[in-house]
């Protein structure tokens, strides 16, 4: 009895483990969720929708028709690039992310300091660190907060370094060229120019520049350039021909590899005059990844390139043309990149980032007729180059979507959206005025003898008083503390503006037209700008700093943190912050701005997803830019940390094939 016995507990044992194996395989094969997300950096919800409608957006628009999307999502205040990218990469605000704006002081140094939110590192572990401590594996490209000198990127991270020198435009002159080894045949004698690049605390660059006549035209037709750091031809030296991009890789230091892209800007071939070449400013990045992976991705995709070069367009240096063509080629390379690591190493959760749409809105949102130099036709002009950005958005999204597999999900997300600038605000002119901080002779402002000083970031601002014991070189005693900050707050709460009517009432009027003629007719919208329209219609003065708010505990909804002022400053649309202290009022230092109240419509996100679970064609009502992390972690299934404050977005699963997300 006992062997027929044992064989059944035998071969029951083994069905059972065969059972349990192929019910674990299934479950890791149900889960084997990706997850891709994009942020574009200030794509508006208000222009998206406008694009989509004018067919603009082809793959924003499959996007759509086979994905979720929401009609009123929500970012947070203030509405910042950095604190608003770290609510995404956390579900957590910035009173625990630490990160309160694209900067601030912080405590126990001189009062002037100014610390970057891009660089600073975020207090809570981000999605992509607790998805790899999970046992997910990881990538982030160019996002913000993914810095790998922090210690705390993910698998596979790609990440802007510094830039080593400013872009120029550089005067050659060339002469008989000499020493150079193995050149190509020319039909003119070959001539050289030499280019000395300053690089920031390392070794200047030297480069050789051959010019080669190609054309066997019988006239001095120099067309081909070699750029070289040695005069020996060699695949490491660019070759261009004509008025074609070229790029040049340098070796920085023993560990450092950067670059830069060139352009020869010569009419005069014969060269008989200097010519000019215009460059971009020398980039590179940090690379973090298993070993090998910085060569691999340097090797076939090159140096990280700069991202765009307004000031080289305001200069004259570059075209329109030529401007655009560097913008794309960051774009690209970022979305080459991630697309090739998601392809080849197939990460759980890949997330990358591009900033064309946010640096076109703020140099070119001019719809306001309140805004300088703004007319019809100049609106139109500069519409246009906004909307090359959200093209040029477009194409990534199809590049992504074409590289989708089945268990794969892509959100398309974004920071936050754009208003139009007609003013800039000077709160230091206010305190100022108010005695609370100091100039000396030269007009500059003394930091050991002020009480107070404000950091502006877009529409908003901290103001730090300059505590004793908490801040170097503090003057304000702790006794003194509360009185110093109601009289700050006192200050701002008196500032009133006058307007012109006239503009600001064709504005108002010009906004409800188009909210009432829009196929994504909203009331709320409508209602807002009709209660602008009152209130501009009675109203002679407005108080331009809209919030004017004190940093306390209780008060959950402000910046608890101590990265953050002990009073913050929200400007009323259309004002931006400035850092001068001469005039309380003045011409806006950029045509875009954010950082405003994020109830506001037009600084509202974009939200879109598309994945096997998720419905077709869906447009849920609401979400924050906090619900996104908490969504992933969901996707993922992954533990939720303590910190998140978000919530899973509702209304976009469906189930299917017998799953139900968790509640």
């Amino acid at each position: 009895m006992r062997k027929p016995l044992f064989a059944v507990i035998i071969i029951l044992n083994l069905f059972l483990f065969t059972t349990i194996n192929r019910v674990g395989a299934a479950e890791n094969q149900e889960t084997n969720r990706k997850v891709i997300l994009i942020s574009f950096d200030g794509m508006k919800n208000d222009y998206t929708k406008k694009y989509v409608k004018e067919n603009k957006l082809p793959h924003i628009k499959q996007l759509l028709d086979n994905g979720v999307s929401a009609k009123k999502p929500s970012t947070i205040t203030p509405s910042l690039t950095a604190p608003s990218h770290a609510a995404i990469a956390t579900g957590a605000a910035p009173n625990q992310t630490g990160i309160v704006s694209n900067h601030w002081h912080e405590p126990n140094k001189t009062l002037g300091n100014d610390d970057s939110g891009f660089q600073e590192e975020i207090q809570v572990p981000p999605l992509w660190v607790e998805a790899r401590k999970q046992g997910k594996t990881t990538a982030t490209i160019a996002f913000p907060g993914a810095n790998p000198k922090d210690g705390k990127q993910g698998d596979y991270s790609i990440y802007f370094e510094k830039t080593w020198s400013p872009s120029n435009l550089e005067s050659l002159t060339f002469t008989k060229a000499a020493e150079w080894v193995h050149p190509p045949k020319s039909f003119t004698p070959l001539q050289e120019a030499e280019l000395t690049i300053k690089i920031e605390n390392e070794r200047d660059q030297l480069i050789h520049i051959l010019a080669i006549d190609s054309t066997d035209d019988q006239q001095p037709n120099y067309d081909t350039f070699i750029l070289s750091q040695d005069k020996k031809i060699d695949p490491n030296d660019s070759i261009v021909k004509g008025k074609q991009w070229g790029s040049l890789s340098l070796q920085i230091n023993d560990r450092q590899k950067a670059g830069f892209w060139f352009k020869m800007k010569a009419d005069n071939q014969d060269h008989t005059l200097p010519i000019s070449l215009y460059r971009t400013e020398v980039t590179s990045s940090l690379i973090s990844g298993p070993e090998g992976f910085a060569d691999e991705i340097q090797e076939e995709f090159g140096f990280y390139p700069a991202q765009d070069d307004g000031t080289a367009l305001k200069k004259g240096w570059i075209t329109r043309k030529e401007y655009e063509e560097i913008s794309t080629r960051f774009v690209m390379w970022v979305t080459k990149v991630a697309l090739y690591i998601k392809q080849k190493y197939n990460p759980d959760l890949l997330m990358f980032y591009t900033p064309q749409i946010d640096h076109e809105q703020h140099k070119y949102l001019l719809i306001d007729p309140r805004q300088p130099g703004y007319s019809p036709e100049k609106s139109k002009q500069y519409m246009s180059y906004i909307e090359w950005s959200y093209r040029l958005a477009d194409k990534v999204v199809g590049e992504t979507l074409k590289s989708l597999n089945d268990n794969d999900y892509l959100f398309v997300v974004s920071d936050h959206g754009m208003e139009p600038a007609h003013s800039t605000l000077s709160p230091n002119k206010v305190l100022k005025d108010a005695g609370l901080l100091t100039v000396d002779q030269k007009n500059k402002i003394n930091f050991t003898e002020s009480k107070a000083y404000a950091i502006p970031s877009g529409s908003a601002a901290h103001v730090y008083i300059n505590l004793q014991n908490r801040e170097k070189d503090g003057i304000v005693p702790i006794e003194e503390y509360e009185s110093v900050r109601s009289q700050i707050i006192q200050a701002f709460k008196e500032v009133e503006i006058k307007y012109k009517k006239g503009e600001v009432i064709q504005y108002d009027m010009k906004a409800i037209m188009s909210a009432i003629k829009t196929d994504n007719f909203s009331f709320n919208k409508v209602q807002e700008h009709v209660k602008d329209f009152w209130k501009h219609l009675f109203k002679q003065k407005i108080h331009p700093y809209e919030k004017v708010m004190k940093n306390t505990n209780t008060n959950k909804t402000l910046l608890d943190h101590q990265n953050s002022g002990d009073v913050v400053l929200i400007g009323a649309p259309g004002y931006v912050m400035g850092s001068g202290f001469v005039k309380n009022v003045s011409p806006p230092i950029e045509l875009g701005t954010h950082g405003g109240d994020a109830d506001r419509n037009m600084l509202r996100p974009v939200f879109m997803a598309i994945g096997t679970d998720f419905y077709k064609g869906k447009q849920i009502n609401s979400m924050s830019n906090l619900d996104i992390t908490p969504t992933i972690y969901d996707l993922l299934e992954l533990n939720v940390p303590s910190f998140v404050e978000g919530k899973k977005i509702k209304g976009i699963y469906k189930d299917k094939n017998g799953y139900k997300p968790s509640q």
